[in-house]
């Protein structure tokens, strides 16, 4: 969420940026609204102490003289009521206030495009040479099927649609993107992470977005516990309520976890194969740092993201994400779109967002030097994609194709396919 200094400094910038968004416009009014009752009633609580501690001095001088005290009894009663109603208000108030303020978004970043829809998306680079076939490229759909490699018809009926078994060669693909991902990242510096699939309601609230409760999560039944829809949630967690020494910044995380996701707001897309599931495996990036590095930083980060589908032989764009698209966490966003030529499109494979103090603030992390508490501040956090295995599996399918319907093992990923070089049937 913002700082509250913002809305009571800079009230002009916060709805210019949520304007961009094309979000609600009388949120950062509302914001502002009940921050000034609830200051106004703390304001009285401590102007009604006053007077009470004043009479409270004025009736132990006129018992000392015998005198008659009941007018001053009486008003400090009146006084101890109206401060227990104010006290009873302030934190309604706080909340109401706290209540919008989780509903504005991020600042957006002034080289973020301005429009609502993917349509205002900027195209900022183009990267590798489409492959070419003697024959009509086959799409993911198709491939899962002439590779035996899924049990889609009987995940559908066992667990639901948007489920899968994956099988043979393509469980070998799996774990070798993910472990492949996992040595990309520590090579340079990242700590990986196995993290929890689950994480309560107060944290996820925190770490994830309030959209996200209605479209986005699974919550475990009669438990205060939500599955996880990407480790970028359990690593923002990590350090929540925190005090981070700056000596340690930045922090580059590698965060590996299932990832489990409704969908809800996707009824109808690709409801074939396995590339918008509700269950996937995926390789993340995490980094908190000092507020002035976290530009470089998001740069850094859609460069390892490059780097990782360069080496794997597929051709990709970079994108600019729209003001109108992103969540409220991220301030800036690229996405990371790989070619299919099955279906003769780009798709989406990484989304890579620079959520400045946003989430951070959320999760009330502070960092700066230990023991020099006018040092402290709010450090950023960043994630992105590196790999989502099954998304990743369904653009090496199409790109590595044969025409016999079997799949060429990517030469980056040979050394962790336990010899397999072509995926299919057996001949």
């Amino acid at each position: 969420m913002l700082p509250i200094d913002i809305f009571r400094e800079d009230l002009d910038r916060v709805k210019t940026s949520q304007k961009k968004r094309f979000r609600k416009l009388d949120y950062p009014d509302l914001v502002v609204k009940y921050d000034n009752m609830w200051r106004n009633a703390t304001k009285q609580v401590q102007a009604l102490k006053a007077q009470k501690n004043k009479i409270s001095k004025q009736i132990g001088q006129i018992k000392s003289q015998k005198g008659d005290t009941k007018a001053l009894e009486k008003q400090s009663k009146e006084i101890n009521k109206e401060i227990a109603d104010l006290e009873k208000t302030e934190p309604e108030l706080l909340a109401k206030r706290d209540e919008y303020r989780y509903g504005v978004g991020n600042i957006i970043h002034e080289t973020v495009p301005v429009g609502e829809s993917d349509a205002d998306n900027v195209i900022t680079s183009e990267v590798g040479e489409k492959p070419e076939f003697t024959f009509a490229p086959n799409s993911h759909i198709d491939l899962i099927k002439t590779t035996d490699g899924t049990n889609v018809e009987v995940a559908s009926v066992v667990a639901g649609s948007r489920f899968y078994y994956l099988k043979n060669d393509l469980v070998f693909l799996n774990l070798a993107l993910l472990h492949f991902a996992i040595d990309f990242l520590t090579q340079r510096g990242f700590t990986p992470w196995w993290t929890p699939f689950f994480l309560k309601r107060d944290i996820i609230a925190e770490a994830a977005e309030l959209a996200d409760f209605e479209e986005t999560l699974y919550k475990i039944q009669d438990e205060d516990l939500f599955l996880i829809a990407t480790s970028e949630q359990t690593l923002a967690a990590l350090h929540q309520k925190d005090f981070i020494d700056e000596k340690m910044l930045p922090l580059k995380y590698c965060g590996v976890s299932s990832c489990f996701r409704k969908e809800a707001g996707s009824h109808g897309k690709d409801t074939l194969g396995i590339f918008r599931v509700h269950q996937f495996e995926k390789v993340e990036q995490y980094i908190y740092c000092k507020p002035e590095d976290s530009w470089k930083l998001h740069e850094e980060m859609i460069a390892n993201a490059e780097g990782i589908y360069k080496v794997l032989g597929i051709p990709y764009r970079v994108v600019n994400i729209a003001s109108g698209e992103m969540n409220d966490n991220a301030a800036k966003k690229y996405d990371l779109e790989g070619w299919f030529p099955g279906s003769n499109t780009y798709r989406e494979l990484v989304s890579c967002s620079n959520c400045t103090d946003y989430q951070t603030r959320k999760l009330q992390i502070k960092a700066g030097v230990p023991g020099e508490k006018k040092s402290w501040y709010v450090p950023h956090s960043l994630n992105s994609t590196a790999i989502a295995t099954e998304r990743t599996i369904c653009c090496i399918l199409e790109n590595y194709q044969n025409e016999d319907g079997t799949v060429r093992v990517p030469k980056a990923l040979l050394p962790y396919m336990s010899g397999r070089k072509i995926i299919g049937p057996k001949k």
